[in-house]
């Protein structure tokens, strides 16, 4: 039975035309390798099927699969097998393994330890099936550890990442040891139209969370800047008018001398540097943010301090003087935790996006701050989120610390954006239900 024959009859599953080229190709020997869009189906309706298909057909084989994250193998790649327990009454399905009555298996481990990935060979009558989950996440050892190995099948399944490694060396320079196969996500019909479209209009074509997630392209992190300077120029050239009629959100980055202490602030649409300078004397600094929120008639809600190593002492200072500010912590979890590694990168990215999709008014944005949006990078980190270059790398690449981009662009991403609280520009966004209630009017005070 042929692993297509199998999905429909015995699993009850009709595959795309991709998973069934991708099986067969696993069936016939080839090794092979897909590099596939996110959500597209790859572990619930390709490796799950496969791994099963394999032990079905050979009751006394070995199935070894790994993954670069145990929350992929306990989450997805386990739950995914285990969902058709039923239809293997004598298995035995355990939490980390799956047995035969014949003496077959199949196990999986998430490890950096290649030790892990050797001495698995198949036999006659017990051939072997590797499979590597998120290939691209896998540690370059894990490869070398699997090619050592006496194997029927391979599979190498992930979602692209950054062009480096056996993963991506496989769609590429050693593209024709493998069969392999590009997948976007128009090749899936669960995922919606109207999915890509909010994704190309959130990020551009050429944003590579949209090229990784709908494209199945791998990106650079090395050459690729959150804003290239030809972008900014051009949303400069094209910027909306401004708009102080919405909320207002303003941003502290503190530097207690070793940079520059910077307020800026957003109203409505429009957002600028309002004032950046260099104090020794942290007291002094904080002191001077208060005189600017006072000028600029800035309630404490409306204000985001970087609460980070040393501006955390600015914001006790502050709170003292009875100005209680929101924190800020950039290392802390991105609201879009599957997609941005930490919040200040979920920032960048949001904040730079806004501005390329013609929705900031900048005015005239200073040279210096410029120069700091259209130098830093966008990097995958480990487990393929997005995240930006840090600043110790910066400094080291000749560059000084962003502090202007840093507040500029908070003001733009923080607020009701990022809250998810209702305000007056997005409640005037929002399309009214036929079924809504008109406004009350007319109502006499008591």
């Amino acid at each position: 039975m042929t692993p297509t024959e199998f999905c429909v009859k015995k699993l009850g599953i009709v595959p795309y035309l991709w998973q069934i080229e991708a099986m067969e190709s696993v069936a016939l020997g080839q090794p092979s390798s897909v590099v596939a869009a996110n959500g597209s189906g790859k572990t619930d309706r390709l490796v799950a099927p496969l791994l099963l298909w394999f032990l079905d057909q050979n009751p006394k084989g070995k199935v070894v699969f790994t993954s670069g994250s145990f929350r992929q193998l306990s989450n997805q790649l386990w739950p995914a097998i285990r969902k058709h327990r039923d239809k293997f009454p004598t298995w035995n399905f355990m939490a980390e393994e799956l047995r035969t009555p014949e003496g077959g298996f199949a196990l999986g481990f998430a490890t950096d330890d290649a030790g892990r990935a050797e001495g698995w060979h198949g036999e006659v009558g017990a051939p072997l099936m590797l499979i590597i989950d998120e290939a691209k996440t896998v540690p370059d050892q894990i490869f070398e550890a699997f090619e050592r190995c006496t194997r029927t099948c391979q599979l190498w399944v992930s979602s692209p990442g950054a062009p480096r490694g056996q993963f991506y060396d496989s769609h590429h320079k050693d593209a024709s040891l493998y069969w392999t196969r590009k997948v976007p996500s128009i090749e899936c019909p669960h995922i919606p139209e109207e999915r890509r479209d909010l994704d190309r209009k959130r990020y551009g074509e050429d944003h590579p969370l949209y090229r990784s997630k709908h494209l199945a392209e791998f990106t650079a992190d090395d050459e690729f800047m959150v804003l290239s300077p030809a972008k900014l120029t051009a949303a400069l050239d094209n910027q909306p008018d401004p708009d102080e009629s919405g909320e207002v959100v303003a941003f502290c980055d503190f530097a207690a001398g070793r940079d520059e202490d910077v307020l800026a602030i957003r109203r409505g649409n429009s957002a600028k540097v309002v004032k950046a300078w260099q104090e020794r004397d942290t007291v002094q600094a904080a002191r001077q943010f208060i005189r600017l929120f006072e000028e600029n008639g800035l309630k404490p809600g409306q204000i985001w301090g970087d609460a980070d190593g040393l501006g955390t002492g600015f914001v006790c200072q502050m709170a003292e003087e009875g100005w209680h500010i929101n924190r800020f912590h950039g290392g802390q979890a991105a609201k879009d935790s599957d997609e941005y590694a930490n919040l200040i990168g979920e920032v960048w990215h949001t904040a730079t996006q806004a501005i390329h999709r013609g929705e900031i008014h900048l005015g005239e944005l200073d040279r210096q701050t410029y120069d700091q949006i259209t130098t830093r990078k966008s990097e995958w980190n480990a487990t393929g989120k997005l995240r930006i270059e840090d600043k110790e790398k910066m400094r080291k690449a000749g560059l000084k610390s962003p502090d202007r981009a840093d507040a500029l662009l908070a003001c733009i991403a923080l607020g009701a954006h990022h809250s998810g609280r209702m305000s007056a520009t997005s409640a005037t966004r929002l399309k009214r239900s036929e079924f809504a209630t008109p406004r009350a009017r007319g109502f006499n005070a008591l």
